[in-house]
């Protein structure tokens, strides 16, 4: 049976690794639960349980004034109220680990909320409205559409009960489109709350599972591969281990039936294209996944004569696939000046260096998938918060002069509340795309958060970062307007004083009116 594919906690299949052992086979595979991640963490339940509490409160307060109460029930829903608030506390603490905690809470404060309506007098005591938190509870904390739908039948049954089997006064029956308006607008906005928390869930799960990928690949690329040019690195490896004259990694071009020499090493020649139609030893490997040792008329089988020849017309050629399980990345090519053995130790070097190259590549590529991805606001496509720190920490570290600028777009919120968020997410993306062709290619621009965007102009005077900026403001979409201020970095002034200087500059623009750049001296 082939080895199972190792899966994180939340049974995210990770990418099949293999230890990169060479020849001596010292190095060894980082056991994950030595790593600094807590692959047991989830996300909280909720940030505070005060709000309900509070709401809970002021309503047992507020009943008691001017209304005549039943203080025997009135003490019987205190209990309750209590009783369920510390349910809630035990289960948000994660101290109680019941399935039905949040229903077992929100049922007692259904029934404290009962007991509470009846003693102030029935349904006109005005505190049903307090019945909606238990909805509210369980949509925001529970696990399950079915405890939902659960809590919103206690709710019906809250609201038509009385109705039905104790009557007027308290519960005349005229309050029966009431209680089914009340009922039906709480199952919408149960239901649209625990839709959203799904969602946003969901989003911070993803996060939290590209990050701990990031951590660990990188982890595994620094003790395994520890090479900055994977490819580059692979094939000078396997021609001066298996004393080969040269070797060439080639690669399928996405969306073509061509592949591409990523790397070679050993022949002074520049990127090779061979289709994988035409026969070959390289389509040949790469389409069966068979490795092949050509040691008669090389130069009929090579792909690519004019490599051939650059490599000094070899006279042995190894084509050995990249696979990773089933799937070929690639083929390295390695080729020798004489004839060699088809079992002889140097292709047996170059073919376990092969097995380890693919693994190798393949970590390379996620890693800097990875990287972009942690590195890029997903909306804009610019670069975000974290890839605009590292950028002026590097002008900082080199003492490139540069001015630093702050623009954030005008009334971005009455913009979203008037055409929605779709609208928004549009004006953002399109304004920004346009900024990004107005720059220069060492400017960086990057969304910083919501409607605020950071320029970082290196080598630049003010007279032209002014003119670049006003260039931008005049291309805002939609007929919106966009505020802006800048500051030049003064000599040994540190990151975050020329951006608290590009900020106080953007705050001044904002309280002068909007729609205007303001320059920090």
């Amino acid at each position: 049976m082939p080895p199972a594919i190792p899966r994180d906690p939340d049974g995210v299949a990770l990418a099949e690794v293999k230890p990169f052992m060479g020849l001596s086979r010292l190095a060894a595979l980082p056991n994950s639960r030595s790593m600094n991640l807590d692959v047991r963490s989830r996300m909280p339940l909720a940030a505070s349980l005060a709000p309900f509490g509070a709401a809970a409160t002021l309503t047992w307060v507020t009943v008691v004034i001017g209304t005549s109460i039943d203080w025997l029930l009135y003490a019987i829903a205190t209990a309750l109220l209590v009783l369920s608030g510390t349910l809630a506390l035990l289960r948000e603490r994660d101290i109680w680990h019941a399935r039905a905690a949040s229903i077992v809470s929100a049922m007692v404060l259904l029934g404290a909320v009962a007991l509470l309506r009846s003693s102030a007098g029935g349904i006109n005591s005005g505190v049903g409205v307090i019945s909606l938190i238990p909805v509210f509870y369980v949509a925001l904390l529970g696990e399950g559409r079915w405890q939902l739908y659960f809590v919103l039948a206690a709710l019906a049954a809250f609201y038509l009960a009385p109705i039905v089997l104790v009557g007027p006064p308290a519960f005349p029956h005229t309050q029966y489109r009431a209680a089914a308006l009340t009922i039906a607008v709480s199952a919408i906005i149960g239901l649209a709350t625990q839709r959203l928390v799904w969602r946003a869930r969901h989003e911070a799960s993803e996060a939290l599972s590209r990050e701990r990928m990031l951590v660990q690949v990188n982890e595994l690329v620094r003790r395994l591969s520890r090479s900055a040019e994977a490819r580059s690195d692979i094939c000078e490896a396997a021609r001066t281990i298996g004393e080969a004259c040269m070797a060439v990694i080639y690669e399928p071009i996405p969306g073509t039936e061509a592949m591409r020499s990523s790397a070679v090493v050993g022949a002074d020649t520049g990127t090779i294209e061979i289709s994988v139609q035409e026969p070959s030893a390289v389509s040949d490997a790469f389409l069966t996944g068979q490795a092949s040792l050509i040691t008669e008329h090389a130069e009929g089988h090579v792909g690519s004569v004019a490599l051939w020849q650059a490599a000094g017309c070899p006279q042995s050629l190894l084509y050995e696939p990249l696979m990773i399980g089933s799937k070929t990345l690639g083929v390295l090519v390695v080729g020798w000046p004489a004839r060699i053995k088809p079992q002889g130790t140097r292709a047996t070097i170059v073919a376990l260096l092969a097995h380890e190259a693919a693994a190798v590549i393949e970590r390379a590529d996620t890693l800097s998938q990875l990287t972009d991805m942690a590195s890029t606001d997903p909306l804009t496509g610019l670069p975000n918060r974290r890839a605009w720190d590292a950028r002026v920490d590097r002008a900082l570290r080199i003492g490139e002069p540069f001015t630093i600028a702050m623009l954030d777009l005008d009334h971005f919120k009455q913009f979203n509340d008037a055409r929605g968020h779709p609208a928004g997410d549009r004006l953002l993306k399109e304004t920004a795309a346009i900024w990004r062709d107005q720059l220069r290619g060492g400017d960086m621009l990057a969304r910083l958060g919501g409607e605020e965007f950071g320029l970082l102009l290196p080598d630049c005077e003010c007279t032209v970062a002014l003119e670049v900026i006003e260039r931008l403001r005049s291309l805002v979409c939609e007929g919106q307007t966009c505020s802006a201020g800048f500051a030049e970095r003064h000599a040994d002034e540190s990151a975050e004083q020329v951006l608290a200087r590009a900020d106080a500059a953007l705050y001044e623009a904002k309280s002068a009116g909007r729609d205007r750049t303001c320059i920090s001296r």
